[in-house]
């Protein structure tokens, strides 16, 4: 697993407004109270922006979870071009399984830190296997969103279901309202992301802001009409796969 270049830094406390503390909640309730994440200190890994996390096949013991920073699923192809298969968020997980290979490289978008949730202190570790067991069946249903919006969208209906999906999963964390939130994705990436090029995005953005449908100011992204948006994208909250497996 990457680590930045430097003196390691200090170690950190996840209080409940954390979105690793928040993440775990969503996925079994009362399990951050049971494994004590609030009492205990954790020393965080850094990666640099751009820098891989885990590359494919890799096995990397611990839970390691996003504690701030983007991330991606990535497949790299041999002339150069990447497809990002799906953005990992603050409060995410990295694996889907306890000590299994990764089966796509990771790769930092911004400058990431990582916290390892696993370890010998554990009271219950079952707990939190039914946890990532949660957490990799609400990212298979990202995974067939990705596959119907890279199928049959066109480009405008597109990015309405990843923007929904972004500030559905950022809200849960803490990290969104329900119109409001901060997206640090370049144009390069949003393609990657959506099967378009570059120029493509750039008119497809201008053409939701023509519409009214988004603003964007800096890195802040507003939703100006979530429900077309919505109803634009056939979307379907993310927040409902996972109440459904409860």
């Amino acid at each position: 697993m990457s680590t930045s270049a430097g003196p390691t830094p200090p170690r950190v406390t996840i209080d409940r407004h954390d979105p690793v503390h928040r993440r775990l909640e969503q996925l079994a309730p009362g399990l951050s109270a049971s494994i004590g994440l609030t009492h205990r200190r954790f020393a965080p890994r850094v990666v640099r922006s751009r820098r891989e996390i885990v590359h494919e096949g890799e096995a990397v013991a611990g839970i390691w979870t996003m504690r701030a920073g983007w991330a991606a699923l990535v497949r790299h192809f041999a002339d150069g071009r990447r497809q990002i298969q799906h953005l990992l968020l603050p409060g995410d997980p990295l694996p889907l399984e306890r000590d299994a290979a990764y089966p796509a490289t990771i790769v930092a978008l911004t400058p990431v830190t990582l916290i390892d949730l696993d370890g010998t202190w554990l009271p219950d570790g079952a707990s939190l296997d039914a946890a990532l067991r949660r957490h990799a069946m609400t990212t298979v249903h990202h995974l067939l969103d990705a596959t119907a919006r890279l199928g049959r969208q066109v480009a405008i209906e597109r990015f309405a279901h990843l923007l929904l999906e972004l500030r559905d999963r950022l809200r849960c964390v803490g990290l969104a309202s329900d119109t409001h939130f901060k997206m640090p994705l370049t144009q390069e990436m949003l393609a990657d992301t959506l099967g378009l090029t570059s120029v493509h995005v750039n008119r497809t953005l201008q053409m939701m802001r023509q519409q009214q449908l988004i603003e964007l100011e800096g890195r802040v992204v507003t939703l100006l009409l979530p429900a077309e948006l919505a109803r634009m994208a056939d979307y379907v909250s993310s927040a409902d796969h996972l109440v459904a497996m409860r």
